[in-house]
């Protein structure tokens, strides 16, 4: 993999960030961070978002992104997002049935009606506003840098998660007739016009998207346990003992979901309980066998992060984490301060 996208980002690394991050250990892993960063960023942009109806965050992106390619067929759609070709099909059709986007035939590229249009017009506006206080102190030429490195790191992720697949599927844990085990193939062609600014947050949920699904490929082929399950345990391991309170605001799942969980590995053996005080607060620690665990699934996220980075230098790589951190740092402001664009 070529990887200019990394020249003279290195040189602005510093910029990005004043001291380096001293972080637990399952937080330093790209697909944690993002996932960390994306949740921030979720969170800050509510209130703006659900003035424009009920979309999900999922069919606000497909708007953007037939808009940005001046239309795009459902497969393209799948391969740029990183998400699978169900939830591509369910967004699909609210949108078709309000009268958002069309298509002259199944298999053709959905384009925007005029209704869509206003809608894509309305969210681009804030996404670039959103994404200004995002980026905010990131030299412009080390942002560019840094998204650039986001497509290339995206199509690695997609290499990671079809060969993951076709791991699973040899050792018969999925179907390998449910979906094609082939790498996706990205869509050519200009786009209608480049946007003014490199919208980061859109690539950033494509990238989580496709590291999110290998991983929990990976964790339920390996340990029989699904990503949020991986989730829980790693920051009970990471950060032994747990109270229960803060697990649930660290996750920021809900409380019932967090509960059925940490039962859940309790009862395999992965995490014990206990209240350590007279009081009705809980603690949670791992169990010999869940550290294990822990240390094993950590080995091979390393491995997996590795591999996903290998197109690219230890320095470029320095630089690319750098200015993830100051997103996440500036993602957690707009969350604390209530910045979002309305």
């Amino acid at each position: 993999m070529k990887h200019t996208a990394g020249v003279r980002l290195i040189d602005q690394a510093e910029q990005c960030v004043a001291q380096p991050r001293v972080e637990p250990v399952h937080l330093r892993l790209i697909g944690v961070s993002l996932n960390g960063l994306l949740r921030r960023v979720r969170e800050s942009n509510v209130p703006g978002y659900e003035r424009e109806g009920s979309y999900k965050e999922i069919q606000r992106q497909l708007i953007i992104m037939i808009g940005m390619f001046d239309g795009l067929s459902s497969q393209e759609i799948v391969t740029l997002t990183g998400h699978e070709k169900a939830q591509v099909s369910r967004a699909i059709k609210p949108l078709e049935e309000a009268g958002l986007i069309e298509r002259p035939r199944l298999r053709a590229k959905l384009t925007l009606c005029a209704k869509g249009r206003t809608l894509y017009n309305r969210l681009l506006s804030m996404s670039r506003a959103r994404d200004a206080m995002l980026t905010a102190g990131i030299p412009a030429e080390s942002l560019k840098r840094f998204a650039a490195m986001t497509d290339e790191l995206t199509i690695m992720a997609a290499h990671l998660y079809t060969e993951e697949r076709r791991r699973s599927a040899k050792v018969g844990f999925i179907n390998p007739s449910a979906s094609s085990l082939d790498l996706p193939s990205w869509p050519q062609g200009r786009r209608v016009k480049v946007p003014t600014t490199h919208l980061v947050t859109p690539k950033l949920i494509s990238l989580a998207a496709y590291l999110n699904r290998s991983a929990m490929l990976v964790y339920q082929r390996c340990e029989g346990l699904s990503h949020f399950q991986w989730q829980v345990l790693s920051r009970i391991c990471d950060g032994s003992p747990m109270p229960l309170a803060r697990l649930i605001l660290d996750v920021g799942r809900d409380k019932s979901q967090v509960g059925r969980t940490v039962s859940h590995l309790e009862t395999v053996d992965l995490i014990l309980r206990s209240r350590p005080t007279l009081r009705r607060d809980i603690v949670l620690e791992p169990t010999s066998r869940g550290m294990d665990v822990f240390r094993s699934m950590y080995d091979v996220g390393l491995e997996r992060e590795a591999m996903l980075m290998s197109g690219f230098t230890g320095d470029e790589q320095a630089a690319y984490l750098a200015c993830l951190d100051r997103l996440t740092d500036n993602a957690q402001q707009m969350l604390e301060q209530g910045a979002a664009p309305m």
